[in-house]
């Protein structure tokens, strides 16, 4: 997900901006500018604050207004996360971005009732980006239908170590028995460190959930509904963006996934007359691939299916890999439009990967064609993976193109 969609972040910034009108964004900046609470300082203060728009301030940094403890801490967040962390800290503790989903969506009725646990993961991450996520998860999540949200730190450097707030957190907010906490002290890589994480749930249904996310209104019930009607789903959400820079929310086109004989990830716009049937805007449909940080499924499918591959390096590729394991092997990837998740698209990959190895060309190693260099590396023990393979008596690259993505069959020789 994060290699293709940062590559394009410039009209990634352009989308998002250009939702707010001009009148909004004239009314934001003459707001004065919202007084900064340091939640790593005073926890307790920050959770109190309400959002700018309750104390009618802009959270947004403009440099020219921010006093020098201001520019260091954006300074600092736009080095350490890829984001203005002062920006998110100011926004505060939670918001509320409404109902972002289309309005027949509204009249949709879901009667999936799954116990659910979210699995987040965090590395290097911003305190308050977490915990604003935490906070809508309670707030805007049935409590019968979300057992629990698993918080596995991936052995953060020493300043963003967050377990200790975390726990603070979660007992000013009476939340003791809802958060499992976990700090892992050797770095695992986001792929080891998801499954790890997956083995400490015990909720029926699993959502792997990045750490810088938000939720909109009824955001899990129509990810249950399909793995209601087929066990064997990976249910997906919408991706909306949240701006790194201003943190302001908005709506993203609706797509489903695919990628490219080098593994590369790619969004697959609908067209706009596929919308003009009034129950395309509600149902859920399938997608050849899936991005990496939002994903819902059964825990015992994601168990069955021999997780992620215990041998890939850091991040890059998992999502192909449990993409094509669900479709090759029985199963099926579905977007569910109604179900709208937001996700702080960050400037650049902040964290860096195994000294002198290309992580995600390592886990992409089998596509020699489009990547030659990939024939240097010693990939490694893939024996489990085809123990999984020949249990569940998977199909092979040819009944997935026929099937599912025709799209990807080359048309010459020169597209690989």
């Amino acid at each position: 997900m994060r290699h293709t969609v940062v590559t394009s972040f410039l009209c990634i910034l352009l989308t998002s901006q250009a939702v707010l009108s001009t009148e909004e964004t004239k009314e934001k900046e003459k707001l004065p500018k919202c007084v900064h609470v340091d939640p790593y300082e005073n926890l307790e203060e920050w959770l109190a604050l309400k959002t700018p728009v309750e104390r009618k301030c802009n959270h947004t940094s403009v440099r020219d207004e921010l006093d020098e403890n201001e520019i260091k801490k954006s300074e600092w967040g736009i080095k350490s996360f890829a984001f203005d962390a002062l920006s998110s800290e100011k926004l505060g503790p939670l918001r509320n971005v409404g109902k972002q989903a289309h309005k027949l969506c509204e009249e949709e009725k879901y009667d999936a009732s799954f116990s659910t646990s979210v699995v987040v993961i965090h590395h290097n991450e911003a305190l308050s980006t977490i915990l604003r996520m935490i906070n809508g998860l309670m707030e805007f999540t049935p409590k019968s239908l979300l057992k629990e949200i698993v918080l596995y730190e991936d052995a953060s450097e020493e300043e963003h170590v967050l377990t200790k707030h975390l726990e603070k957190f979660a007992k000013l907010k009476g939340l003791e028995d809802r958060l499992i906490i976990h700090r892992s002290e050797y770095r695992q890589g986001l792929i080891r460190a998801k499954v790890h994480a997956s083995r400490l749930a015990t909720g029926e249904v699993i959502v792997f959930m990045d750490s810088h996310c938000e939720v909109s209104e009824r955001w899990l019930e129509p990810l249950l509904q399909p793995i209601k009607e087929d066990p064997k789903s990976i249910a997906l959400p919408v991706v909306d963006l949240i701006n790194p820079v201003s943190f302001d929310y908005s709506s993203s086109m609706v797509a489903k996934s695919g990628f490219d004989w080098g593994l590369t990830f790619k969004w697959i716009y609908l067209p706009w007359e596929y919308f003009e049937t009034p129950e395309n805007n509600v149902k859920p449909f399938n997608s050849p691939a899936m991005p990496g940080g939002l994903l819902a499924m059964k825990r015992e499918y994601f168990i069955e299916l021999g997780e992620y591959d215990m041998g890939m390096e850091i991040w890059g590729s998992e999502n192909i890999e449990l993409s094509l394991k669900a479709w090759l092997c029985g199963g099926r990837v579905v977007v569910a439009p109604c179900s709208r998740v937001g996700h702080v698209f960050r400037m650049r990959r902040p964290y860096t990967s195994k000294p002198g190895m290309d992580t995600a060309l390592y886990n992409a190693k089998n596509f020699f064609a489009a990547k030659p260099r990939g024939l240097k590396i010693v990939f490694g023990d893939i024996s489990e993976s085809i123990k999984v393979r020949d249990r569940l008596k998977c199909k092979d690259m040819k009944w997935f193109i026929e099937n599912v993505y025709p799209e990807l069959e080359p048309k010459v020789h020169d597209e690989l």
